[in-house]
């Protein structure tokens, strides 16, 4: 099966991750280091294949590679450059038996200032949103692609919501009964983050949601579909980070 679009090689990744976490439960720590090679070597590819990404992926790539190093228990030997893992649409092949995997310097990753909310149906709309805006320059926090492997999910949720400036709750019938959604508002709302509810969905809110966001600045995305107000979204949430930016001149130390 050859893997050849974006979403499919972010689905394969996802799958990795979680078969990667279930060989470490397990204790079986030859699968692990191989599905680690493997994965980074899925976002060697997707890196040449979302160019505006590009940066971001071989982060992972090399976040990975030191997965699968420190599984295998090597030192720092040999030499590989990130981008040259797999360049072609084939399947990716296992590491040849006793390979060394060096990960090149640890780079600093991207600053996001969008957390991007959504409940699980609603991945696709998600995932386009968040490559739509990225390309507009506005750089994005989204799980699970943002997750570090390896580290705590929740953990990560948590810090991820605070290291942000607004929030883009996808809000539709999926979202408006999801026990994860509310949590990541509660946390918005405790971190004082400003929540835009992008409404895909022509319904009213539970009354966990409306109490969280019923101060919020509400933005229809309707009549479907959604895709095309992502454009007005864009200009809406630069005028929100610019004001902020005036506001606050130091973001990394709000309020003081």
């Amino acid at each position: 099966m050859k893997i050849i679009s974006p979403a499919e090689l972010l689905e394969k990744i996802d799958k990795n991750t979680k078969a990667f976490n279930a060989a470490i439960s397990s204790g079986d720590e030859k699968t692990a280091q191989r599905i680690a090679v493997e994965t980074a070597a899925l976002y060697n590819r997707l890196a040449k294949k979302v160019p505006h990404r590009e940066h971001l992926y071989h982060t992972r790539a090399r976040e990975w590679k030191a997965k699968a190093e420190e599984l295998e228990g090597i030192g720092k030997t040999g030499s590989q450059d990130p981008g040259t893992d797999i360049l072609d649409d084939g399947d990716v092949p296992a590491p040849a038996p006793g390979s060394v995997i060096k990960s090149p310097p640890t780079t600093t990753k991207p600053v996001h200032r969008v957390f991007i909310s959504y409940s699980s149906p609603d991945r696709a709309l998600a995932n386009d949103l968040c490559q739509y805006l990225e390309a507009q320059g506005i750089p994005c926090w989204i799980a699970p692609r943002d997750v570090v492997p390896g580290s705590n999910f929740p953990g990560s949720i948590i810090d991820a919501i605070d290291a942000s400036t607004v929030m883009i709750l996808i809000f539709s019938k999926n979202s408006n009964n999801s026990p994860h959604v509310i949590r990541e508002l509660i946390r918005a709302v405790k971190s004082k983050i400003l929540i835009i509810p992008f409404r895909i969905d022509e319904i009213l809110p539970t009354k966990n949601i409306d109490y969280l966001i019923n101060i919020a600045q509400w933005f229809d995305a309707m009549p479907l579909p959604p895709q095309q107000y992502f454009g007005t979204l864009a200009e809406t949430l630069r005028s929100h980070l610019s004001g902020m930016e005036t506001e606050n001149p130091h973001p990394d130390n709000p309020g003081g």
